[in-house]
């Protein structure tokens, strides 16, 4: 009797991955729909307490140090209250159109109109025009109208920074435990590096911070059930499309990627550049079909052409198309100038940080030469560094939005901080451990 095959292992694999994806697509329709029947008396209350605070501190408030890398950007966590505020369920499509309704009406300051907006749909204005943001999911949406049901922005801003603060305190513990003291250490001075306590006051900064953090305490569950890594990182790029309004989407691959690979290897398993090609590209196809299942859905479900508006937009973002006033910013050397420019804040940042790296650089080399590290000790973690390149290449090829909101968007960079410092802590660890069990 002839025995039946067993089922092709990759069918099966794409088989999860595309039930996960549908499921997905069908759960954050679904999350939106709910959200816009959330009470939008109490969301206007809440609204209108928002708009006098953000009059108050003003669009592009500079905190901590006032450098440009300390700047707020309340502009977008304005919109952000518009779309929540234009998302109800007279009108459902809205779930999906992603309307910002907007008023004739005059500001002594400029800046004051997102929030004078802001203001009068609160109170019941009937908008005079509107504007559609089809290419995002916002769904960030289907959180804060609930969040406004009971808390203003500036409430939501103080408990969104404790929740960061929180999960980045319980990934250095899971990191200390799993890995080292020197590991999670050097995981956290990755996050210091790039300013929390700028990205705590803003629901647009630390949003990527918040799916990669989470993911992160996922990883020792999934460090010995290597079936379930496909399924973990296209759910990964399928929340940042649907959460993030485009700040530093990498970070939420690249963190718990990193912090797997250095589990695995403590573990003995061999990790190769072609596993950590491939959880990254699985990550960019959850990111892609996310962002073209939104776009195909308005336009089969609403007469809004998302398609035509995404693409159109996409391409003037890589510079297929260059947006015409701005083919300054279509320029790979500015976007790295204005990277370095952010990283050291100014002259004297600069000699610190190059100082710094230089004392680490010989420390580390000192530290080499004493404990007699071998070329296969150097060689052994190298794909680490492939991991912490990815950022650069991002930079590269989304070099027009670099060039022009390099002041947050450089945070992509605590990416090639953790993968550089897990590298470091790795290298030292293998030699040292090797040596502990040849004494044993």
């Amino acid at each position: 009797m002839q025995l039946r095959k067993p089922f092709p292992s990759a069918v099966w694999e794409f088989g999860k991955c595309a039930a996960v994806f549908f499921l997905s697509v069908i759960l954050a329709v679904g999350s939106l729909t709910a959200a816009s029947f959330a009470p939008q008396s109490r969301i206007n209350e809440n609204l209108i307490t928002s708009a006098y605070g953000l009059y108050a501190e003003g669009q592009y408030p500079v905190i901590a140090d006032r450098q440009i890398n300390s700047l707020l950007d309340n502009n977008t966590d304005t919109t952000m209250l518009r779309a929540c505020a234009g998302m109800n369920h007279h009108y459902l499509g809205s779930i999906l159109t992603n309307p910002i309704y907007t008023y004739d009406v005059e500001v002594e300051n400029e800046e004051d109109y997102p929030a004078k907006c802001l203001e009068l749909y609160g109170l019941g204005e009937e908008p005079t025009n509107q504007w559609l943001y089809p290419r995002y999911w916002l769904g960030f949406r289907a959180i804060m109208r609930w969040l406004l049901v009971f808390f203003d922005y500036f409430q939501i801003r103080r408990y969104t920074g404790a929740l960061f603060f929180l999960l980045f305190a319980l990934v250095i513990c899971s990191v200390s435990k799993h890995c080292s003291t020197k590991t999670a250490f050097a995981f956290a001075v990755s996050i210091i590096l790039v300013r929390p306590q700028v990205i705590t006051n803003s629901l647009q900064f630390s949003c990527c911070f918040l799916i990669a953090f989470p993911a992160m305490l996922l990883v020792p569950l999934l460090a010995d059930r290597p079936r379930w890594d496909s399924v973990f990182f296209l759910e990964i790029g399928i929340l940042t499309m649907f959460f993030d309004f485009y700040t530093v989407p990498l970070i939420t691959a690249g963190f718990p990627l990193v912090y797997l690979a250095v589990l695995r290897s403590r573990q003995g398993r061999k990790i190769t550049l072609r596993w950590l090609l491939r959880c990254v590209l699985i990550w960019l196809c959850g990111y892609a079909f996310m962002w073209l299942a939104k776009l195909l859905l308005t336009n089969a479900l609403t007469s809004v052409d998302a398609l035509g508006d995404g693409f159109s937009s996409f391409f003037r973002r890589v510079g297929i198309e260059k947006t015409e006033g701005l083919e300054q910013y279509y320029s790979v050397s500015l976007a790295f100038r204005k990277i370095g420019e952010v990283l050291f804040s100014d002259a004297e940042g600069k000699v610190v940080y190059l100082g710094t790296s230089a004392l680490l650089v010989l420390l580390t080399g000192i530290q080499a030469c004493r404990k007699k590290l071998r070329l296969c000790d150097v060689t052994a973690h190298a794909k680490l560094l492939a991991v912490a390149l990815l950022p650069l290449i991002w930079f590269a090829v989304t070099a027009q939005p670099i060039a022009i909101h390099y002041w947050y968007q450089y945070r992509g960079i605590a990416l090639t901080y953790w993968a550089v410092g897990a590298y470091v802590t790795q290298t030292f660890w293998q030699r040292a451990e090797r040596e502990a069990i040849q004494t044993v």
